[in-house]
């Protein structure tokens, strides 16, 4: 097993949480059940995306080692590391075949946006901080599939995603002022004890609970 495929492993586990269904999901629902079978498990950014640095906006697959990147949290933080993977379109079974696409501001974003199924994203909203205790919280671009045009993209060619790496897990502004989450370097660690309990603050969300919040956003 390489070591990207293992730290995809560790990712998978961390994200599992997200898509149970729990008994509190609203019945009047019609959402799909989402595993992480149904999609692409990788995480990270597809080439042309823009990110916020200490000379201004920077396509993420510009961004080099010890540049200065803009957090949400942290200000200014030092990249460990650009990681590019590239995913032959072949390689691609056609029902994982998609990324999500998310019209021009809905998340804060100034340009129409795809991002990868699994990739997390902040949510910002008031009736999350009723709900949760905080009104940013944290989920995959997966489960906002209906949430303000957000849809299914299908996945033509081959595409290059781009894993920017920090000391710590941070909170990166991009495209705007949509807020994705970058991992810390210890998540590819090939020593399993290395890669240490996530200490973000952000209440992360299950399917279950997206649906309520959307639901409560829209007065249901």
């Amino acid at each position: 097993m390489s070591l990207l495929s293992s730290s995809m492993d560790i990712l998978t586990t961390r994200l599992k949480p997200f898509l149970d269904i729990s008994a509190r999901a609203p019945r009047r629902s019609t959402a799909k059940v989402l595993s992480t079978g149904s999609m692409l498990r990788e995480v990270g950014l597809l080439s042309g995306t823009m990110v916020a640095t200490d000379t201004g906006w920077c396509p993420i697959e510009r961004v080099l080692a010890d540049d200065q990147i803009m957090t949400f949290d942290n200000g200014m933080q030092t990249v460990v590391q650009n990681r590019a993977m590239v995913i032959r379109r072949k390689d691609i079974p056609d029902h994982k075949a998609f990324s999500m696409f998310v019209p021009r501001g809905v998340l804060g974003n100034r340009t129409d946006l795809n991002l990868l199924p699994m990739q997390e994203v902040i949510l910002e909203s008031d009736a999350a901080e009723t709900m949760f205790g905080n009104a940013f919280v944290l989920t995959p671009a997966a489960l906002l599939e209906g949430y303000q045009g957000i849809t299914r993209h299908p996945i033509m060619t081959d595409i290059k995603l781009h894993m920017l790496t920090f000391k710590e897990e941070q909170i990166v502004q991009t495209d705007g002022e949509i807020l994705v989450l970058a991992q810390s370097e210890r998540c590819f660690s090939p020593f399993a004890e290395t890669v240490g309990a996530d200490r973000n603050v952000y209440p992360r969300l299950t399917q279950a609970q997206v649906l309520e919040l959307v639901n409560a956003e829209h007065g249901h």
